[in-house]
């Protein structure tokens, strides 16, 4: 039973930085995105793409940027996207692999 215990906070911590990490990370994408089309506001459209259930603020971000084509976007800043877009998913793999961790826990 106490095994059961320490499984469960492990894969839920596991879970816990997973998904922090990978909101963090879509956070800084919309934020760089959203400076270099020259959007007012970049810090807000980064905090709405991360609200709401089932994404619906990255979904309204995305359509609605399509009005604004990308006006200055350097190197390292699309270095940067690309890394942290590589850092999101590192963090959705940790997120279902705490989950799934979870999953079988109960199972258990």
């Amino acid at each position: 039973m106490e095994e059961n215990m320490i499984l469960f906070a492990a894969c839920g911590a596991v879970m816990l930085v997973g998904g922090l990490e990978a909101v963090y990370q879509i956070y800084r994408i919309v934020l760089i995105d959203a400076k270099a089309r020259g959007l007012k506001h970049p810090k807000f459209w980064g905090l709405f793409a991360i609200s709401g259930n089932n994404s619906g603020g990255l979904i309204m971000y995305l359509i609605g940027r399509r009005k604004y084509p990308i006006l200055n976007m350097t190197m390292s800043e699309k270095r940067e996207i690309e890394k942290r877009k590589k850092a999101a998913g590192a963090g959705l793999v940790f997120l279902a692999a705490g989950t799934i961790g979870l999953v079988l826990g109960v199972m258990l």
